[in-house]
């Protein structure tokens, strides 16, 4: 048989005693910091939502971060407009109008244009008056069905 004797003395339960605050210190700054992050995120996500109504574009803004990185990105889903034509110039005054108003950064913006789909029978590819007259069509179903070749036309 075999027996375990373990005593507690004053410095052992001190070793204890601070280990365990040091956990619990560690928990509550991750939990912070989750919470500042919300926080941050629901700031970004209510101005850019905010500044789009101010222009009277109804847009869908998410935010997230990445783990690793940390970095900072936005995601707007609107309908396709003329106006986002040149998106690139309106991301970076975006990105400068977050940092100057709410303090914080954001890296990256990211656009989605969602075009509803066609259910319509027309579009099919069967029922489609097209399918035999489009060359382009026709060449990608050759292509597909038979193998992809490469060809060089020489002038």
């Amino acid at each position: 048989m075999f027996t375990l004797t373990f005593s507690l003395d004053s410095v052992a339960l001190y070793a204890l005693g601070a280990n365990l605050l040091a956990l619990i210190c560690f928990v509550l700054v991750l939990y912070l910091a989750k919470k500042n992050r919300q926080r941050a995120q629901a700031k970004i996500i209510d101005f850019v939502t905010e500044y789009f109504l101010n222009t009277g574009i109804e847009v869908l803004v998410s935010c997230s971060q990445d783990p690793i990185s940390k970095q900072t990105h936005v995601q707007i889903e609107s309908a396709p407009l003329k106006r986002f034509r040149f998106s690139n110039i309106l991301e970076s005054n975006l990105i400068g109008h977050i940092a100057r108003i709410t303090g914080e950064k954001v890296d990256k913006i990211y656009w989605r244009f969602p075009v509803p789909a066609q259910n319509d029978a027309m579009f099919s590819e069967k029922n489609s008056p097209l399918a035999e007259d489009d060359p382009y069509l026709f060449e990608m179903r050759a292509a597909a069905t038979d193998g992809y070749t490469v060809t060089e036309i020489r002038a």
